[in-house]
């Protein structure tokens, strides 16, 4: 008898009839035999419906802001009541299940309303239920603090909390069910080519979840990296037939005696460049501009130094559209500090990461990147590098081109190439 935990997303459970849908799906897998813990997410829209209702309420854009412990009490309502229906829908199935709040299953949370981090899972009453034989469904997204307040995870919070559970319950497997077949090559929607990776590491996982891969959020993929966790990736819109080998496993576990040279490419848009010329050369100067814009507030992507031919430092740095008026007062102020000139920003960019754990000690890589650029004539902006990724910057209005040329460059050594689109 295996504990399998699952997860079902917004859309996943988005209407009465998807509910339904989802309460026949665990009900025969409790038939079969599994013992299952079910995390659900609100429904559809409900979060932004709330967040929009706070917004009308406060007067504020942002009333996360000013009302931080109401925003959470608030918004944990949806994923309550998305857990309350689920396991209504359950027992009419002629199952016995069991609903939780993140409070109940004591998920404990650190102090910080609207982005809290969990500290530890206890999971007491959700194991007993799974031991009288019920069905345990939690409510995603949220948990109590260390003070005893109510707590949001902040993005992926659901994903979240099914990989802590499926950790802290030494489950047998944790698969999250969404909207989409698995992981991708790329975006299918701008690489009608890509194909579902079907085995993937933690490690590239977090690579490309951090450079724009929106199926599975970069927190629960660590947590499923440090506790050993395999996460199986798959959609809750396809029949539940082969459920074990669809989608995306996201594993720890080696691929094969070679790896791929190229697992996938992610992307994310709303990038800019600040160039600082003309500083003083040396660690100094940009340790010191690291640790002014991180005073800031400003998040540091890429960074790029080099001397000019009169022995003076030229800085690149990479950062997020919107943090670019202060990213240019920060730089400014450490400029005028080191002898520097007009600080320059080029809004409009987008960073491509290539993810993969064969690229490295591969000769060609770059080659062959730099080369199926250079004919789609796409200009390169910057570049980094880490041991299993290549990131590119690139213009915004030039993404899907460089996408899909990437893609097409290394299409026969790309997971997922030998295999077929699912259905959608």
């Amino acid at each position: 008898m295996a504990l399998v935990v699952q997860k079902f997303g917004g859309t996943s459970v988005g209407t009465p009839e998807r509910i339904r849908a989802v309460a026949k799906r665990v009900a025969a897998a409790r038939a079969r035999g599994d013992q299952l813990v079910v995390v659900v997410s609100a429904m559809g829209h409900t979060t932004d419906e709330m967040t929009s209702l706070a917004e009308e309420v406060s007067g504020r854009a942002r009333p996360q802001e000013a009302h931080p412990r109401e925003m959470d009490m608030l918004l944990t309502a949806g994923e309550r009541i998305a857990a309350a229906l689920l396991t209504m829908a359950i027992r009419e199935e002629g199952q016995e299940a069991r609903s939780f709040t993140g409070s109940q299953a004591a998920i404990i949370t650190d102090t910080a309303h609207t982005a809290a981090r969990i500290r530890e899972v206890r999971g007491d009453r959700v194991r007993e239920a799974v031991d009288a034989g019920c069905i345990a469904i939690v409510a995603g997204f949220q948990g109590v603090s260390t003070d005893r307040e109510i707590t949001t995870l902040g993005r992926g919070g659901s994903d979240t909390t099914a990989v802590a559970l499926a950790a802290a319950l030494n489950a047998d497997r944790c698969e999250i069910f969404t909207d989409v077949d698995g992981v991708y090559t790329a975006d299918p929607r701008r690489v009608p080519e890509a194909r579902v990776i079907r085995r993937i590491s933690h490690a590239e996982m977090l690579e490309m979840a951090a450079s724009g891969a929106q199926v599975m959020h970069g927190r629960a993929v660590d947590i499923g990296a440090r506790f050993g966790v395999d996460i199986r990736v798959l959609s809750s819109f396809v029949d539940d037939d082969g459920a074990a080998e669809r989608g995306t496993l996201i594993t720890q576990k080696p691929t094969g005696m070679e790896e791929l040279v190229l697992t996938g490419l992610a992307s994310k848009g709303g990038q800019a460049r600040l160039v600082l010329r003309g500083l003083e050369p040396g660690m100094r100067t940009q340790t010191e501009l690291l640790e002014a814009m991180a005073a800031g507030g400003v998040s540091v992507d890429m960074v790029h130094g080099a001397e000019d031919p009169g022995g003076r430092m030229q800085l690149q740095v990479t950062v997020a559209e919107e943090a670019t008026e202060k990213g240019i007062e920060v730089a400014r102020e450490v400029a005028g500090r080191f002898g520097g000139g007009e600080v320059e920003s080029h809004p409009g960019l987008a960073r491509i990461a290539l993810v993969g754990n064969g690229m490295h000690g591969r000769p060609g890589v770059y080659a062959r990147a730099y080369r199926a650029l250079l004919d789609a004539d796409v200009e390169v902006h910057g570049v980094s590098t880490s041991t299993i990724s290549i990131t590119l910057l690139v213009h915004a209005d030039r993404e899907d081109d460089a996408l899909r040329a990437l893609h097409s460059a290394f299409a026969l050594e790309m997971a997922g190439a030998a295999t077929h689109v699912a259905e959608r």
